[in-house]
């Protein structure tokens, strides 16, 4: 017999269901297997006198089983069943693969008894099979599917950008070298230079990219390999690159309260659409030191201020620009071409306490692009490729990018960013 899905089990009289035991009961004349696959959890009711019976005992939590049987109206309801109206009957039970000792819990009944994070992670694979690390994933998905839907409707084309760099794409030193053949390389701080040579040819690009930055910092918002969601847009300056980012916003949230019902249920999240809300920087010091937090000019946003804004524009997305050149990446545009200009055309967006992206329009000029490379202590030969590209008719461009898993924390309102990530890469994990 074909394989029954649970979530289908209401529209079928004999099923053949495969999946793994989330609970099991023994009342004697009659036991209980609370039965689970991807699409939910269902009963199913072994009687002592079917040939079933025998092979009952064998069974161990998270054994993989295959069972079939006759579907009928269901004799009681559990909270921890997603099949709630019906059941199945027992006929043939078949041992696939019996699980040993378990290291963590997947079927939590005691819900006071918190595993720690480090211990799950370690023991990932089978603790993705909790319902509310499924929900998390599940909505994780629809946020990176639902991202290039809306730029596809906005007739932007997907690329792939290369991981393997020859220089730092961002500046800095937070690099990991790689061996490759007998060149120094290294691993992709970001896609920028690449999407950048991509948009002033193709004009709408976007990608979702891994990336990875070497920097030795063990906080709750921080992973060394994380992906990243990057658009970049010939023809556009700052302000409108980041009209698409609140509507993308706004549309990957609408695409979860449509899609993932279910899933938000199951975390307790109720989410509203976000607003947006856009301040200079010099405003956004302002906002902040009449609510305590005094920041002198040319400072970085601190993790309390990120905070405070968020608090002061609940429900929205707080858009920061015209940043200090200072602080920004050398790609990023002056506001003028003035020698004495200090403001850039840089942005950064805060949603759900932390900032989720940073952009602005690029230096599309090659003469600014050498200036600022040196200002910034790098050496221009290192990036010929790239300031090469734009002498050859470059149009005016920007972009931006998003954090998946930055994203997903903010929305789903998680303690930890690991949480938001299936195989967390930070100083001290490399495993599993």
């Amino acid at each position: 017999m074909k394989r029954t899905l649970i979530a289908d089990v209401p529209k079928k009289k004999q099923v053949c269901l495969q999946g793994w035991c989330h609970d099991l009961r023994d009342l004697s004349k009659v036991k209980f297997i609370l039965l689970r696959d991807s699409s939910g959890v269902v009963q199913c009711v072994v009687k002592a006198e079917s040939k079933a019976a025998k092979n009952f005992s064998e069974l161990t939590a998270e054994s993989v089983i295959s069972i079939e049987g006759s579907v009928k109206a269901a004799s009681v309801k559990s909270p921890e069943v997603s099949i709630n109206d019906f059941e199945v009957d027992v006929e043939f039970l078949t041992l696939m693969n019996k699980s040993e000792a378990l290291p963590i819990q997947v079927y939590e009944k005691d819900k006071t008894i918190q595993t720690d994070i480090s211990v799950r992670l370690d023991n990932r694979s089978l603790d993705l099979r909790k319902k509310k690390i499924r929900a998390i994933f599940k909505i994780q998905s629809e946020i990176s599917m639902s991202f290039r839907e809306y730029f596809k409707k906005e007739d932007f084309l997907e690329i792939q950008c290369p991981s393997i760099i020859a220089s730092a794409s961002e500046g800095g030193t937070e690099l990991f070298p790689v061996s490759y053949f007998e060149k120094k390389a290294y691993l992709a701080q970001s896609p920028q230079l690449y999407k950048q040579l991509c948009a002033i040819s193709l004009e709408r690009v976007f990608t979702i990219t891994p990336v990875w930055r070497a920097e030795k910092h063990n906080t709750i918002r921080h992973l060394n390999e994380s992906r990243q969601m990057d658009i970049e847009a010939a023809f556009h300056d700052d302000i409108q690159v980041m009209k698409h980012l609140e509507k993308a916003v706004q549309f990957i949230v609408e695409s979860v309260l449509k899609n993932c019902k279910h899933e938000l249920a199951v975390l307790g999240l109720s989410l509203n659409v976000p607003r947006a809300e856009y301040l200079t920087y010099d405003e956004t010091l302002k906002v902040l030191a009449k609510h305590g937090i005094k920041l002198k000019n040319g400072d970085d946003l601190s993790p309390e201020s990120e905070k405070k804004l968020c608090e002061l524009y609940p429900e929205s997305i707080v858009f920061v620009h015209s940043w200090p050149l200072s602080l920004k990446p050398f790609y990023i545009l002056p506001k003028s071409l003035s020698k004495t200009e200090k403001m850039s055309k840089g942005f950064d967006a805060l949603y759900g306490g932390i900032e989720i992206s940073s952009g602005g329009q690029r230096v599309h000029l090659p003469e600014v692009l050498i200036k600022q490379l040196k200002e910034k202590g790098l050496n221009p030969g290192n990036f010929k490729f790239y300031v090469d590209s734009f002498r050859v008719g470059a149009p005016e461009h920007s972009g931006w990018s998003i954090g998946l898993e930055r994203f997903t924390m903010a929305l789903l309102k998680l303690d930890n960013i690991r949480e938001a990530c299936l195989f967390p890469r930070d100083r001290d994990r490399l495993t599993p």
